[in-house]
């Protein structure tokens, strides 16, 4: 029991971090310039019920204002009259964070003398922690969605085995 079960080693790597300061974008330009205007921010953004389809949540803060210049006083954030830039600062509200596990177990057995039989099990993603990518930022129909065109950061788990025989 002890030669198969005892002598094993294991080693782990982790990486989490919260998720970046992220941009809301106005929609289109609309100052004859390149680029995206920034939103119109008109009160705080009030974050309840995060989900998948609604990363900000479903108070009605998080629905934005469409019509250009018109606060419905409830939004958060609006599309910036004509020829205006929107007041919404960079970095305004956060995307999610990233979560990853690796896990790697291995073993020497010795089959004769100097001669080793080496086995090794890698698990990345180990626990399959799903990290979505950034939501949908800019106003309209998707704004706040993490679910558009599969955005995940994060790989699913891959187990991988190896085996080598030194003499």
């Amino acid at each position: 029991v002890d030669e198969l079960l005892g002598g094993w080693k294991v080693s782990a790597g982790f990486v989490f971090y919260s998720g970046f300061p992220d941009t809301i974008t106005g929609g289109g330009s609309n100052v004859n310039s390149y680029g995206q205007t920034r939103a119109e921010q008109y009160r705080p953004l009030r974050i309840v019920n995060r989900s998948r389809f609604a990363w900000f949540g479903t108070d009605p803060s998080a629905k934005p204002c469409e019509t250009a210049g018109n606060d419905n006083l409830l939004c958060a954030f609006g599309v910036p009259a004509q020829n205006t830039f929107g007041n919404s600062v960079n970095g305004v509200v956060r995307g999610p964070g990233f979560r990853d596990v690796d896990l790697s177990g291995f073993k020497d057995f010795r089959i004769v003398r100097e001669q080793f039989l080496g086995f090794r099990v890698d698990a990345f993603n180990a626990f399959n922690m799903v990290s979505f990518g950034n939501p949908d930022l800019s106003l309209g129909q998707h704004f706040g969605w993490l679910a558009q065109e599969n955005n995940i950061r994060s790989v699913e788990r891959h187990l991988q085995f190896s085996a080598n025989y030194r003499f």
